[in-house]
């Protein structure tokens, strides 16, 4: 993400940006038909951090969202990184992926480049 272009709004209010920024990413996985619509998605994020105000409106905008676009099961949950794997993949894919744009280390993310589908940014 160009955080520099993100709209001055979004960028003062982080919550609703990471919620919209979730909702794009959702939308491209399922343009590019990485997710059928029909298909049940079952979203995991990690439960350090989150306040449950904040969750409560993650959880309702996303669902709201994804429901306009597509029929299937869509669900949140949250879970402590130390006990789902899957989070602590992410850790690495986005830290990786951090690396490369913000520091030119290209080390971690030559290991999972092959794996990427999609390196559109948000907010060119």
């Amino acid at each position: 993400m160009n955080k520099q272009k993100v709209y001055i709004d979004l960028r003062n209010q982080k919550n609703y940006l990471y919620n919209y920024t979730a909702n794009i990413i959702l939308g491209r996985l399922q343009t590019q038909k990485i997710l059928g619509l029909n298909e049940p998605i079952h979203l995991f994020i990690d439960r350090k951090d989150t306040k449950k105000r904040l969750k409560e409106n993650f959880v309702n905008y996303l669902t709201d969202s994804t429901e306009k676009r597509r029929d299937g099961v869509f669900s949140v949950k949250l879970h402590s990184s130390f006990e789902n794997k899957s989070l602590q993949a992410v850790d690495f894919i986005s830290w990786a992926i951090f690396r490369k744009y913000e520091h030119g280390d290209y080390e971690f993310y030559e290991i999972i480049k092959n794996k990427i589908i999609d390196e559109r940014l948000l907010f060119p």
